[in-house]
């Protein structure tokens, strides 16, 4: 009786591949890279999108420039564990600035100012702390228009009830590749305003 097992005991190559500018860079001085998994070498892997032979990664057709042997992983892996070799060497380039595989989020930090008549001690100001990957602008009006999604409320009740502007001049503007780091300096911003003599929000 034939085995029904579906184990793939093929090995994987996960492959790096420098493009042309699909979308733009996340650092200027990092360029866009897709990052994949395939049965092919990396060799024939590039050769199949820079004569768009290849079914997957339409968008990346005819923009190979070159392969980053010294980005990717050079041993073949069994398909589950080059899924997470790609995890984790996409997570590693994203966090080095790279744009991997069209994601061209970045993470900032912003201050809203607040408007609630009930707080009369609020020191140099009372303010709001975020981190956000979307437009500054965009992310402020999710907080006014009490925006929500699949998974809940977008908005933070305090803004969506007091907030009115952007405060920024107390925002850096400097960009983050990762939600984590954008975090920490969400926490030290907000912690650089309350040692300033703000009444903060958020800030976590």
């Amino acid at each position: 009786m034939p085995s029904s097992s579906t184990t793939d005991d093929r090995h994987y190559n996960v492959v790096v591949l420098e493009l042309e500018d699909v979308v733009p860079r996340r650092d200027p001085k990092r360029p866009n890279l897709l990052v994949a998994r395939t049965l092919k070498s990396a060799e024939d892997f590039a050769t199949d999108l820079r004569n768009s032979r290849s079914k997957r990664h339409k968008w990346a057709h005819g923009r190979v420039l070159r392969i980053r042997h010294d980005l990717s992983s050079q041993e073949p892996l069994l398909q589950d564990d080059a899924k997470t070799q790609q995890t984790a060497i996409s997570a590693e380039l994203k966090r080095k600035g790279y744009t991997v595989n069209r994601d061209g989020r970045v993470w900032r930090t912003y201050v809203v100012n607040l408007n609630d008549p009930k707080q009369t001690e609020i020191g140099a100001g009372h303010v709001y702390v975020g981190e956000t990957s979307l437009p500054v602008e965009e992310r402020l009006q999710q907080h006014l228009t009490g925006a929500r999604n699949n998974k809940g409320p977008l908005f933070s009740r305090v803004v969506r009830n007091h907030g009115t502007t952007l405060n920024r001049q107390l925002m850096a503007g400097k960009a983050y590749m990762t939600q984590k780091q954008a975090k920490k300096a969400e926490r030290r911003l907000a912690e650089r305003l309350r040692n300033a003599g703000f009444l903060v929000e958020g800030g976590h």
